[in-house]
């Protein structure tokens, strides 16, 4: 299941709450964060908070693991949204 809306996938080696959470408080006045489902998951993975799930970056080879920095986070964000009013421009600015 693709979910809908915006997240963030933080690295549970190096978790940044706060810096997530600033993105998140942000991205919110653009488009819509993604909800968790029943389990209190996005993908599979049990969220740290809202629009954030934190996985092993390194061991997953994803973008955000390969500068190494302290600050390092990989967006995701779909602009085929079922809300009305979802564009493809929300998505980007997002």
């Amino acid at each position: 299941m693709i979910p809908d809306g915006f997240y963030l996938v933080g690295n549970s080696e190096n978790t940044q709450d706060e810096w997530h959470k600033a993105i998140i408080d942000k991205v919110r006045g653009i488009t819509h964060i993604t909800k968790p489902d029943v389990k209190n998951e996005i993908i599979g993975v049990p969220i740290s908070q809202e629009g954030v799930l934190n996985i092993p970056i390194n061991k997953f080879s994803l973008c955000a693991s390969v500068s190494g920095a302290t600050y390092a986070t990989t967006t995701e964000v779909y602009p085929d949204s079922p809300q009305a009013g979802v564009t493809d421009e929300q998505c980007n600015n997002a």
